[in-house]
């Protein structure tokens, strides 16, 4: 045991989880538990010292931090492998350890002594949990007390005071967090014995650290909850109505504000304990909680968050299979107002959320249901329309053109609203904007016909000539300050960051505001402020895409033929220094724009974009010259490899012997 003893008591955390796994294997085969259990116990009770390898115990010095660490693991594993063999001695001392150090200065200490109860609890039950009961209860309330006064104090430690006392006095608001993660893992530990424990005293606590300021905290609360509602199976539920019906509105109001927090891992928390508390019912009685969790699941199916978006998606399956569509439609009302609400929202991720979920609304869900609601989600929609996150606009654009394809007549009184935004979305200097403004429009020309057809293909004409007018400085970000940027630490009584709602780390949330009207936004590239006017050539492209999804409307094909040169023309500018951008559009977009128009209606225009075509095939920009091999491939397969041969060899014979030596398939060699 020496060794391991060594390598528990060790102040690097690596050499600890060596002893774990050492320790972990030796229990396998050692069978005398009285020496184990006495040289565990050892360790709490004085400093390890080592000489020539062999360990004793200076119970004169202080127990270092990471032996405490070291111990409290090494027991938690020894109770899960041997607790019903442990004798009672072993089992009151590490209790009592497990107990004193919850409250131990250093937070890693706290959560291993948590962990120490919870392994206690699966063999001894309720036990634990009562026997610390009073001591854990009161801590935490204490504890909750203090969030209320805790800005005072920041600002009274800050005036002299050392960094160590303020972190450890303020993360977490003292032993807060940890105590609410012990009492996790005794609830998850003593499964459905614990409802004998639930009280009101109990339930209190945990819906009152859902409100807590600190965002650790409300996540372990929701845990707490997860753990409360897992305890009982369905069955059970259902024989017996336990507490969590009983306690179902309460639980339901609480997973309700979570699934909404502007914290993701709060928000990913509040998921699984949501998870848990439908599953943990039996199917007759979910209708009651469904108006108020199942707006904020299905948002959460589309928040950013890939955890929590994907725990989402996965729920959905579990409670409805294949029946989500149905429980929808029988709760628009409730699920309406709140996509509504939520594309109010001031975390621009939430609004991008909101508008997907309503684009959801127009392309899976019975029309008849939607139709009633379709004004006031339209209304929505144009807030988002002109939002400072490019995200959200995008998003929005996306979802307007699917309403205006399904719920053509009422839309058509906000068409007038609408043309304006989708242009500008088509001139965006985002590629993947411009590409759902291209193909919300191509969806409004399909459901209007003319005259807005016309409207759209002049619009269309003009755009494509853009890239005529473009100068050859096209360097993105060319307006930003060239100055080194000021760096600084906010005071404690600055206004601009007391008293602010908080978001996740690296949100940009607080400098994007909602329909393109908060004041001083900025500073990030997805910010509406901080957009610059879109350059000619990004006007183009956009008319390029624009051109691609109108080819396949019959009606718009006639017209379209008579702007394919203009679409060759574009092709040729290169005095400029993103033109290797427009070229990779135009080459995407060509192929399909030739086969939607018919071969024999485009073969007079096929070698005007030879020239960029072997431009492109040279490049030594990958994504261009990938571009430019696949419509060399798409030409072969429409005109066939010998007539593209003789083409390409009478157009330009460098580009032909490139080809031969490069891509003899495309030309039949």
């Amino acid at each position: 045991m020496d060794p391991i003893i060594q390598s528990l008591s060790s102040n690097k955390k690596l050499d600890r989880d060596r002893g774990i796994e050492a320790l972990s294997r030796h229990l396998k085969t050692s069978e005398s538990e009285t020496n184990n259990e006495k040289t565990l116990l050892t360790l709490l009770k004085g400093k390890v010292e080592f000489t020539d390898s062999k360990y004793s115990i200076n119970p004169d010095k202080q127990i270092p931090w990471e032996q405490l660490h070291g111990a409290l693991l090494a027991l938690s594993l020894y109770v899960d492998q041997r607790g019903d063999a442990c004798s009672a001695e072993f089992h009151t001392a590490v209790a009592n350890s497990g107990r004193q150090y919850l409250s131990h200065r250093e937070s890693r200490v706290r959560a291993a002594a948590g962990q120490l109860l919870g392994s206690l609890a699966k063999s001894k039950g309720t036990s634990v949990y009562l026997s610390c009961k009073s001591e854990l209860l009161s801590s935490i309330i204490v504890s909750l007390e203090r969030h209320e006064e805790a800005d005072n104090k920041i600002k009274e430690k800050l005036n002299g005071h050392s960094p160590e006392s303020v972190f450890h006095d303020t993360a977490g608001w003292g032993n807060l967090e940890t105590n609410m993660k012990a009492l996790e893992c005794i609830i998850t530990n003593t499964g459905a014995e614990f409802d004998n424990c639930i009280d009101n005293e109990l339930l209190d606590l945990v819906f009152a650290s859902l409100r807590h300021t600190n965002r650790f905290v409300r996540e372990t609360g929701y845990m707490v909850c997860c753990a409360l509602v897992s305890i009982h199976p369905c069955q059970e539920q259902s024989e017996n109505r336990g507490h969590i019906w009983r306690e179902g509105k309460r639980f339901a109001d609480a997973l309700e504000k979570g699934l909404s927090d502007n914290w993701s891992q709060v928000r990913m928390a509040a998921c699984c304990a949501t998870r848990a508390f439908l599953l943990g019912i039996p199917m007759e009685g979910r209708d009651e909680f469904f108006p108020q969790l199942l707006p904020p699941l299905c948002l959460n199916r589309y928040y950013i968050a890939e955890g929590v978006r994907i725990h989402c998606q996965t729920t959905w399956r579990m409670l409805f299979s294949v029946s989500g569509v149905t429980a929808v439609e029988q709760h628009l009302d409730s699920i309406v107002p709140f996509y509504i609400i939520q594309s109010e929202a001031d975390n621009h991720a939430v609004r991008e959320a909101a508008c997907a979920c309503i684009a959801e609304l127009a392309t899976k869900v019975g029309s008849d249901p939607v139709r009633v609601h379709v004004p006031a989600l339209i209304q929505g929609l144009l807030v988002c329309f002109e939002d400072d996150s490019w995200p959200v606009r995008d998003a929005a654009c996306t979802a307007c053109g699917n309403f205006v394809a399904v719920f053509a007549e009422e839309c058509r009184a906000y068409i007038d609203r609408l043309m304006p935004l989708f242009y500008m979305n088509l001139e965006d200097n985002i590629p993947s904007v411009r590409q759902g403004a291209a193909i919300a429009i191509s969806k409004i020309v399909q459901a209007y016909s003319s005259p807005l057809s016309k409207d759209v293909l002049t619009k269309l004409s003009q755009l494509l000539d853009a890239v005529n007018e473009q100068k050859e400085d096209s360097s993105l970000y060319s307006d930003l300050s060239k100055k080194p940027a000021v760096f600084g630490v906010a005071m404690a009584e600055d206004p601009a960051h007391t008293n602010q709602v908080m978001y996740s780390c690296g949100s940009l949330a607080p400098k994007m505001g909602r329909g393109g009207k908060a004041p001083g936004a900025g500073g990030c590239s997805a910010s509406h402020h901080f957009k610059r006017p879109s350059q000619p050539w990004e006007q183009t492209d956009g008319a390029i895409r624009l051109f691609m999804e109108l080819s396949d409307i019959t009606e718009c094909k006639a017209e379209l033929l008579t702007l394919v040169k203009k679409l060759s023309s574009a092709s040729t500018r290169r005095n400029f220094e993103h033109h290797k951008h427009l070229l990779e559009t135009v080459y995407k977009c060509l192929p399909i724009v030739l086969r939607r128009l018919t071969k024999n209606k485009v073969k007079p225009y096929i070698n005007d974009f030879f020239d960029g075509l072997f431009y492109g095939l040279k490049s030594d920009v990958s994504l261009l010259k990938a571009a430019c091999v696949e419509c060399l491939q798409s030409l072969s397969l429409l005109l066939g490899p010998n007539i593209l041969r003789g083409r390409i060899e009478m157009s330009n014979y460098e580009m032909f012997l490139h080809v031969q030596s490069a891509y003899p398939e495309t030309i039949g060699l």
